[in-house]
């Protein structure tokens, strides 16, 4: 049985939080076999290793902005702006998934939980941000959202 057929079954079951464990563990094995694939061999050199890279981001890029944030079309776009322009986490949180909390807890409440433990309970915005922390090797908020997106940029992926 496939973990999305799990994933199925767990949900006509009733059991919504067993499902989103599961998809969680689905979506971020599938996110490190992705970047497993795109690890660099040591002996490779520095220009091959920015390719590498490259395709990493790109292929992050291409999996997560398919999915809306809370506040824009786009859920890469939304956490860059989240962590360089706005403030605003929420605006890293895919759109479902923050409503989901904000239906649990309420809108003040959700909107005042601190990122780490509102992204506990978020399975496709925490992996994206796990994910772009092995692509990009930390995780410094800000800093780091600001590479991604001059990154981005770069490689056309993003125009403002």
């Amino acid at each position: 049985m496939s973990d999305l057929d799990k994933v199925l079954d767990q949900l006509v079951a009733g059991d919504e939080d067993k499902a989103k464990e599961t998809f969680h563990s689905m979506v971020v094995q599938q996110s490190r076999d992705e970047f497993n694939k795109l690890e660099p061999q040591p002996e490779q050199d520095a220009p091959v290793q920015e390719a590498v890279d490259k395709s990493a981001l790109e292929a992050w890029y291409d999996k997560y902005s398919k999915y809306q944030s809370n506040n824009y079309d786009n859920l890469v776009f939304g956490m860059i702006k989240a962590w360089t322009d706005t403030g605003i986490m929420s605006d890293a949180y895919e759109e479902n998934e923050y409503a989901a909390v904000k239906d649990k807890f309420g809108d003040d409440k959700a909107d005042s939980m601190d990122h780490a433990q509102v992204l506990k309970m978020m399975p496709i915005s925490k992996a994206m941000q796990d994910d772009i922390t092995k692509i990009i090797g930390e995780w410094q908020g800000e800093e780091t959202m600001n590479k991604v997106d001059d990154m981005l940029q770069d490689l056309g992926l993003l125009e403002y």
